[in-house]
């Protein structure tokens, strides 16, 4: 029950977010579609366990999409905004997601990363 109870905290919060993100002018990768293709992500990225499908679709969506070093700041700074907003969030299990899904991301999600540096 907990758990069912946790779940349905954490989609409230992305959904919030996702209402509350204003749409970034001249951006082709948007915070609302990067909170989407990574929503799956959120349970193993708390609970831990196995890595959804979805969760590795989204993540290599996410960086497919992000073809200019303005869309991959933006990603930066909505993957680590929406992260501060997940209750119980385990940044090593986020940090491992890209190498379970067979992919990278050129630096490490942390609450003070500074997104301004990301080529």
């Amino acid at each position: 029950m907990t758990t069912f109870k946790f779940f349905k905290v954490a989609l409230i919060v992305v959904l919030v977010s996702i209402s509350l993100i204003p749409p970034h002018v001249n951006a082709e990768v948007t915070c609302e579609q990067i909170t989407m293709w990574l929503t799956p992500c959120i349970g193993y990225s708390v609970l831990g366990g196995v890595v959804p499908a979805a969760c590795c679709e989204g993540i290599k969506t996410c960086i497919a999409a992000k073809k200019t070093k303005k869309d991959r700041q933006l990603g930066c700074n909505c993957v680590k905004d929406l992260a501060a907003k997940i209750p119980g969030l385990n940044y090593d299990r986020v940090n491992e997601i890209p190498g379970i899904c067979g992919t990278t991301v050129p630096y490490k999600i942390t609450p003070d990363l500074d997104c301004s540096k990301v080529n």
